[in-house]
């Protein structure tokens, strides 16, 4: 288990073991391993009806552990099946443990199973979410997959996620893969308003080149990634989203622009940068002290 995983990924310690692959080491067997049963469909019974104590199977033990081949064997007798999406106490499928614990490989191989993209754990992230807060690009591109990998003539543009081909085997995971983008967690937040709020520009990058909106705004005050970028003091993810097709000049719910939300914080690149790109300073927008400013509520950071 790795020291970052602590609050994710604590439960079914120990229960697999090392060594050559064979079945599962569950608890309770006894050192040295034990002979495969005559009948294999009763050990594929047995690994798939595991679940410890904390609700974790046999997949998110060998994703725990890293345990490839463990992986790999229980993937082949359940791709595209629901045990894929079944959640631990919680709330976590395979999925999120493997973006977690920064493992793009299983990200890969467990989405390629027909791991579900959207299944919220407890706090209503979803892997693409996880990915955003971890800081794990690489598992992003894997999440991602097709949105990044489309030929020039079908690629999206921001807020705009390339078509589904109408010959893909499996159009409901490819439907997954655009979902996913615009999917909002427990505080309502998008995997970009996340990366947004990291100040971390490659994954804003990676988002709006899969087609992620640069115009969707958070539900408590109305405001929008650009406001988001505005508030993280990142001139460098604001000029990404302002690239990307965001409008300079959004308003929150009290009508408040990210060119009035500049003019009130230190760093001295946002306003010109904002101003460069066609913002205005609005009527509205009165330096006065008796208009209130954005308030605790929009002034603050997830």
């Amino acid at each position: 288990k790795r020291p970052e995983g602590d609050e994710w990924c604590d439960s079914g310690l120990g229960s697999l073991g090392d060594g050559p692959l064979g079945p599962p080491l569950l608890p309770g067997t006894p050192p040295g391993g034990a002979e495969p049963p005559a009948d294999p469909s009763a050990w594929l019974r047995h690994v798939l009806g595991f679940v410890t104590e904390d609700g974790d199977t046999a997949l998110h033990l060998a994703v725990i552990h890293e345990h490839e081949e463990f992986l790999e064997s229980i993937l082949r007798h359940t791709e595209h099946s629901p045990y894929l999406d079944l959640q631990n106490d919680l709330g976590q499928s395979a999925l999120h443990i493997a973006v977690v614990l920064g493992l793009a490989g299983a990200v890969g191989r467990l989405r390629a199973a027909g791991a579900g993209l959207c299944v919220r754990e407890r706090g209503g992230h979803t892997p693409l979410h996880l990915a955003c807060r971890e800081g794990h690009p690489d598992c992003a591109r894997a999440l991602l997959g097709g949105l990044l990998e489309a030929p020039p003539e079908h690629q999206g543009t921001p807020g705009n996620p390339p078509e589904t081909p109408r010959d893909h085997p499996y159009p409901q995971e490819e439907e997954e893969l655009r979902v996913q983008l615009e999917s909002v967690n427990y505080d309502g937040y998008t995997p970009l308003h996340v990366a947004i709020l990291r100040r971390d520009l490659e994954l804003v990058q990676l988002l709006l080149h899969a087609g992620a909106n640069p115009e969707t705004p958070e539900p408590s005050c109305g405001r929008s990634p650009l406001h988001l970028a505005v508030e993280a003091q990142s001139p460098e993810v604001a000029e990404c989203l302002l690239r990307g097709g965001a409008r300079p000049d959004p308003r929150t719910f009290s009508g408040y622009t990210p060119l009035y939300s500049a003019r009130r914080r230190p760093d001295p690149r946002l306003s010109p940068l904002l101003r460069r790109f066609g913002a205005h300073d609005a009527p509205s927008d009165s330096d006065s002290d008796s208009d209130n400013s954005e308030g605790g509520a929009e002034d603050s950071e997830v």
